[in-house]
């Protein structure tokens, strides 16, 4: 059996609705909405733990690569205070995925050597989101050096990190670093 399917088959197109404008910034955030509903509802589950982590890991594969420094994913990590699904009500699920998307159409910007027309708006929303996660933006500011273009590109990275540590966050790990 084929695990290739063909959209626009007609077979296919009779069972599901395709939507080629759904951009894996809002579906990831669509997810991380579900899901919180769901633990809140149901408690915890491995099933929906992969699926934001299966989201999450293909939103990352997105914005790759990071400009990484080292020591900022032991920074960040250690700030966050909340897994990603218990963002809301700090965020609205909106709001998150207009952010994921923004993060990915800067970062190409950015790789192309050009900065955003809307880099005030990436900086205050991601910071809004890290903030909400609990990273106190004074101890990540160590890594945010050079000019416009690095900064926005090491904010970014921080972002990433920040969200693909937030998706697989647990309170255990509190009580385990103690």
């Amino acid at each position: 059996m084929s695990d290739v399917i063909d959209l626009n088959s007609n077979e296919v197109s009779s069972y599901y609705t395709y939507e080629p404008d759904l951009k894996i910034g809002e579906a990831l955030a669509h997810i991380v909405a579900a899901a919180s509903i769901v633990e809140e509802l149901e408690g915890e589950s491995e099933e929906v733990k992969e699926t934001v982590r299966k989201y999450t890991d293909a939103w990352i594969v997105a914005v790759a690569p990071l400009d990484y420094v080292p020591g900022m994913a032991e920074v960040v990590g250690s700030k966050i205070n909340k897994k990603l699904t218990k963002i809301f009500p700090d965020i609205s699920e909106d709001e998150l995925g207009e952010t994921f998307e923004i993060v990915i159409e800067a970062k190409r910007k950015l790789e192309e050597g050009e900065v955003p027309f809307n880099y005030q708006e990436v900086e205050v929303r991601t910071e809004k989101v890290l903030r909400a996660l609990g990273v106190d933006l004074s101890y990540i500011q160590k890594f945010i050096t050079g000019d416009l273009n690095k900064r926005l590109l090491r904010l970014i990275s921080i972002f990433v990190l920040a969200i693909g540590i937030a998706s697989i966050w647990d309170q255990k790990w509190i009580a385990e670093y103690q």
